[in-house]
């Protein structure tokens, strides 16, 4: 009877320390996840072409009918611009206007920067889409009211504190992204196939019921990373805001809410705001708007 009891209890401690390392290694394995949300802003081309179905690119560039809400500083390969309601691609040069509702397109090895009228800068990465949503901004009372859409890619935002509330969002089609003051990044990628560390494959092989860690085929994901003295709220599909601190990085998959924020460091973040908008750091804050 002793024997067959200190069998059991050997069992019993086996079986939690293998418990034990198990949940350890997810731990350990969990504790850095910022290592891969930040390959998440490598430049990747998307499975479809970025140019709407049906425009065409024309020779000369023309202006858009709605209002001026910013200025191209630099551009370096080819970068287009399509006016809201048009058919026609235009390519963008240095120093050529903003209009709101502007959808601007880099294509491979193009950038672009741009000062826009609400004293922030906008930069653009390689393969990336993004939409002049809503851009307004009031001198008297030194407030603005910015939207900017991001389909694929990703941008740099340099965005300088007013006086009024804070308004300036950078929405995808897996989350929100609100700020007030900061230099921050947000990229829209293709989301992994499967997110499973070594803990949970560990966990899979002692369960035999399938895994439910996949994302549904398909999916993106959405990551904000910001700099150093910097901060913004990321908000998924569902659940509450994550509050992304200074050098931190956070994702929400689609359909899902924003995961936790990871410190990156400094130096890091450094390091991944300049890929995407290299030189925006040194730049200062645009002039009053012409």
């Amino acid at each position: 009877m002793n024997i067959s009891r200190n069998k059991k209890l050997s069992f019993i401690v086996i079986a939690l320390l293998g418990i034990g390392l198990v949940f350890g290694l997810t731990s350990l394995y969990s504790m850095d996840p910022s290592l891969s949300l930040l390959d998440n802003f490598k430049p990747t081309k998307p499975k479809v072409s970025l140019m709407p179905e049906g425009v065409k690119i024309q020779p000369e560039f023309v202006g858009g009918v709605t209002r001026k809400v910013g200025k191209v500083q630099k551009v370096q390969g080819k970068v287009y611009v399509i006016h809201e309601g048009s058919k026609s691609a235009y390519r963008l040069k240095a120093r050529y206007p903003i209009f709101e509702g502007d959808t601007i397109i880099t294509s491979s090895r193009s950038r672009i920067n741009a000062a826009m009228k609400d004293k922030s800068v906008l930069a653009m990465a390689p393969n990336a889409k993004l939409v002049v949503t809503k851009l307004e901004y009031e001198p008297k009372t030194n407030t603005r009211s910015t939207v900017m859409g991001l389909f694929w890619g990703s941008a740099r935002f340099i965005v300088k504190k007013l006086s009024g509330k804070p308004d300036y969002q950078v929405k995808t089609q897996t989350a929100v992204c609100g700020v007030r003051g900061t230099d921050f990044a947000v990229s829209v990628a293709q989301a992994p196939e499967k997110q499973s560390s070594l803990g949970h494959k560990i966990l899979a092989w002692l369960n035999p019921v399938r895994e439910a860690h996949a994302f549904v085929g398909g999916a993106l994901i959405t990551t904000a990373l910001t700099g150093p003295g910097s901060s913004v709220g990321l908000t998924g599909a569902i659940g509450g805001t994550t509050i992304v601190g200074p050098a931190s990085v956070a994702g929400a998959v689609s359909g899902a809410a924003a995961g936790g924020a990871a410190v990156v460091g400094a130096t890091a973040a450094a390091g991944v705001l300049g890929s995407v908008g290299p030189g925006l750091a040194t730049l200062g804050m645009p002039p009053e708007f012409e």
